[in-house]
């Protein structure tokens, strides 16, 4: 009785304190909670849209911290499109889309045909009087016109360097003196790319609702004339891609690749090799997004389909150049080009983004796919309502941040908002419908909720996120906003590919994601095991885990599994670089065993190196001597005495200058092995320009000296010869060689003008035949390049001269046996060390007798070979200190580090 007395109940007025504490806790959570309900249902559709975007963005784990953009740069002028198009006193029946403009009368046909159906288009004005004639005309009518920064790449490292600090930007470009100043202080940028006068763009810009003549436009929007001279310049491009390797950035931003379309068809579609060829050298880890730019040429946009799209890790993009895309390569809704006014339906960009990703998308599953070598793998769409995120491959994550920012910025950009307060005034609105379907495949339906505006699904493996745009009613400027969009939607992803020393940690307790993403997966029964692998990381899940403002269908089993396997593969990984198990990724040979500044770098000289008494210095050498004794009963004559007696008119002759320059430069690389027993083992890199590479290939072991020594057989085709150039961001040495081949091409000559040697920054060798070489020396000023000087040669080695001697070296290749390099070997070719295979390097030799000698980027390679500026001893073994003279041009540090074993 006693204890059930002192038994408490709940209920007992003994427990009033309880009760009322209760009640104080009750009352106010209530009310805080129906009055966060009440506040919720009260923001406008904008402000709602805003806070969920707000809740969305959250900044990548691994954010970006350099980055180089190139490369295209120029200044805006920005004015009203209908002003100037009325006082051009032109007439216009329709509008017509013209891919050049030749005459004013092509401007406002072109300008209506866009203007009509509210869609943004840049195009080209071939006719540089008629391109003054408008900016005069502009000049007249704004006396006080607004000048920007623009260009696609200038505009994009603008928004880095302003939205996002803590990544430096370099900006390679065609930069004059009004860029110059309008760029941002932070934004870093090259003094070999600087030109004396700007490049100039007429933006015309017109608002939803303008009339011109009979027309209304529809939406807001501007069309871009130009006549550039430097944005496609070879010389900007060469440029941008030494930065990559100087800066050695963790993002690389390629834009105004469309600045090539009216350059002729030849030459164009060079320059998009060379790009193609950069980028396959570019790292894997290094991931590379380009911005696509407004084309009208079907065929060179299916050469950017084809040659550039496939070779980078992310794509820019909106519905014009979508649909022509898909256009021009037979894909799905080609028909919707040109596109009309207002914007594709959703799910039409669906099936057409699918396509794109599907059909030049990198495929990680079957290693026989032409797909698996390529690199795409992330797609950012855009219009003017709604944007797209597309992603396959666990590579990219953080997308919906990135998609949530760049659709924030959109509207607000357009509408020149600068704080958040403004958001809520009547300038943005949707124009979307409240419902309608996304996937016609799936049957995935789009249900417009302003408190939760982002949807996401999977189709097959591919990971598709949706969210709707805050439209500017009367928009500031249109120009630009694109560029800011793609930069702010990639700058908030995070890329990282997983490598063997990353370390596998869990953000939060599996069990409480798994229990989040069952309860907000929708259509889970019908996902697949593979989704995790292929759509998305788990860090995408973890986002969602946090910030509940998208639907990711991610099933508990699902999660598990893909945990669970990825931690595996990443331990077993782990354990293979601790225990030395790894096989390297590259054809690199290490030599970390020895320090630095006791390796040794040979360089062996080319032709031209040569001069009579060379080889003198060896006959003390009873191996060196060998060498040469060998070589004469090969050759059939006495090589050594032909290199200290001469005579000059018959050593500078191709069919013995060659051999006589290759056998002097091994026999100074034995008579070097013989001074120090330590040299051999010493030798980490060996490197040759043009001739001197088959020295290089025996000092590595890769040749023998007998076969090496078989394939120098080389004819003299055409009168021709060599000159060294020199070039800088005005030259136009593409165009003139191109006129020069014409000119020969019509006095009835085999043509031959091409670069064969790159020496060093800003200076190069070309090949070509007599009569071009004297159009070059007579033009030189015209096209702002200088010749230096001609060299004493015979032929236009390294050009398409010399097609006729590849089945000699490939006939000569056929019985020599490639052997395992005992150190890196560096390929004329590539620029590049030399690949494993044996078919590749075989290939590798024969390519380089047609192929430009890339001794500039192999100067590069090896200048990074240094570690805090200790570097090890470069000794150029043979004729002349050519090579060491480059070296200085490249590093003076480096040069410091050079000495000649003459011969």
């Amino acid at each position: 009785m006693f204890i059930e007395s002192w038994v408490p109940f709940v209920f007992s007025p003994q427990h009033r304190l309880l009760h009322a504490s209760f009640f104080f806790f009750i009352v106010p959570y209530l009310y805080s909670y129906f009055h966060e309900q009440h506040q919720l249902r009260s923001y406008s559709v904008e402000r709602a849209m805003s806070l969920a975007w707000d809740r969305a963005i959250v900044k990548p784990g691994i954010p970006f911290r350099r980055a180089v953009v190139g490369f295209n740069c120029n200044v805006d002028v920005i004015v009203s499109g209908t002003q100037i198009i009325e006082s051009l006193n032109t007439t216009c029946e329709k509008g017509k889309d013209h891919e050049s403009l030749e005459s004013l009368a092509d401007l406002h046909e072109t300008f209506v045909h866009f203007f009509q159906r509210g869609a943004p288009a840049e195009r080209y004005t071939s006719s540089e009087s008629t391109f003054e004639t408008v900016v005069r005309q502009v000049e007249a009518a704004i006396p006080r016109a607004q000048y920007h920064i623009g260009g696609n790449a200038a505009l994009m490292a603008e928004r880095i360097a302003s939205g996002f600090p803590s990544t430096e930007v370099y900006l390679v470009g065609p930069i004059g003196p009004r860029s110059q100043a309008l760029l941002n202080p932070s934004v870093r940028r090259t003094n070999s790319t600087r030109i004396t006068k700007d490049e100039l763009h007429v933006i015309l810009e017109y608002k939803q609702g303008e009339t011109l003549d009979d027309w209304i436009a529809p939406s807001s929007s501007r069309f871009i004339t130009s006549h550039d001279h430097f944005s496609g310049s070879t010389v900007v491009m060469e440029m941008f891609f030494k930065a990559i390797a100087q800066f050695k950035p963790d993002l690389i931003i390629i834009s105004g690749i469309h600045t090539l379309e009216f350059q002729n068809k030849e030459m164009r579609l060079e320059k998009l090799r060379m790009i193609r060829r950069n980028l396959l050298q570019i790292s894997s880890k290094t991931p590379i997004h380009f911005e696509l730019g407004s084309v009208a040429d079907g065929t060179f946009m299916f050469d950017i389909l084809h040659r550039i799209i496939p070779h980078v890790d992310s794509l820019g993009i909106n519905e014009q150049e979508l649909a022509f895309l898909s256009h021009v390569a037979g894909g799905p809704h080609m028909e919707e080009y040109p596109v009309q006014a207002g914007t594709v339906h959703a799910h039409k960009v669906v099936e057409m983004l699918d396509w794109l990703l599907r059909t030049f998308g990198r495929d990680r599953v079957n290693p026989g796919s032409k797909n698996y070598a390529y690199r795409l793998q992330r797609i950012h769409f855009q219009c003017l309502t709604y944007q797209i995120m597309v992603s396959a491959g666990n590579d990219w994550s953080n997308l919906a941040s990135g998609l949530a920012a760049s659709s924030r910025l959109a509207g607000r950009m357009a509408c020149n908002l600068a704080n958040q307060a403004r958001m809520e005034t009547d300038l943005l609105e949707v124009r979307i419908a409240p419902s309608f379907i996304l996937d016609k495949k799936l049957g995935k339906m789009y249900n417009f909720h302003a408190h939760n505006p982002i949807a996401s699904w999977m189709r097959d493996q591919t990971l598709f996120i949706f969210t709707p745009v805050l439209v500017c009613k009367f928009p500031m400027k249109t120009v630009g906003v694109d560029d800011a969009i793609s930069t702010t939607g990639l700058l908030y992803s995070q890329f990282y590919r997983f490598q063997s020393n990353m370390k596998w940690r869990a953000s939060v307790p599996l069990s409480h994601a798994c229990r989040w993403v069952r309860r907000r997966a929708s259509g889970a029964s019908s996902c697949e095991p593979g989704i995790l692998e292929e759509g998305a990381t788990f860090k995408d899940v973890h986002s969602v885990v946090l910030d509940p403002t998208t639907k990711l269908p991610y099933p508990e089993k699902f999660v598990k599994e893909h945990l669970e396997k990825t931690s595996k593969e990443l331990l077993k990984e782990r354990n293979k670089a601790k225990y030395g198990n790894k096989k390297k990724a590259t054809n690199d040979i290490s030599f970390d065993h020895i320090p630095l500044e006791d390796q040794i770098v040979c360089l062996f000289p080319g032709q031209g190196a040569q001069y009579v008494g060379m080889g003198s210095k060896l006959s003390d050498c009873p191996k060196a001597m060998e060498i040469f004794d060998r070589s004469s009963e090969i050759l059939g004559y006495d090589v050594f005495k032909l290199c200290t007696e001469g005579p000059k008119t018959k050593l500078d002759q191709t069919l013995y200058c060659q051999p006589a320059v290759f056998v002097s430069s091994v026999a100074a690389l034995e008579k070097f092995k013989s001074t120090d027993e330590t040299v051999s083992d010493r030798i980490t890199d060996a490197a040759g320009f043009s001739v001197g590479e088959f020295a290089a290939l025996v000092a590595g072991g890769v040749l023998h000296f007998d076969d090496a020594k078989a394939m120098h057989e080389c004819n003299q085709l055409v009168r021709s010869g060599m000159m060294t150039v020199r070039v800088n961001a005005a030259s136009r040495l593409d165009d003139a060689m191109f006129d020069a081949r014409e000119m020969s091409r019509e006095k009835g000559e085999f043509a031959v003008c091409d670069v064969a040697n790159f020496l060093f920054c800003g200076v190069r060798v070309l090949g070509a035949n007599e009569t071009c070489m004297r159009f070059l020396e007579e033009n030189q000023s015209r096209y702002n390049f200088t010749v230096i000087k001609r060299l004493e040669v015979s032929g236009a080695f390294h050009t398409v001269q010399m097609e006729m001697a590849v089945p000699k070296v490939r006939e000569a290749l056929s019985g020599v046996e490639i052997e395992k390099p005992r150190c890196n070997v560096y390929s004329n070719y590539t620029g590049h060390i030399y690949p494993a295979k044996k078919s590749d390097v075989r290939n590798a030799i024969v390519k380089q007798v047609t192929s430009p000698v890339k001794w500039e980027q192999i100067q590069q390679l090896l200048y990074r070979k240094h570690r805090d500026y200790t570097f090890p001893m470069f000794v150029e073994l043979g004729a002349g200190r050519q090579l060491g003279a480059m070296l200085m041009q490249t590093s003076k540090k480096a040069y410091q580090h050079y000495q000649h074993f003459s011969c």
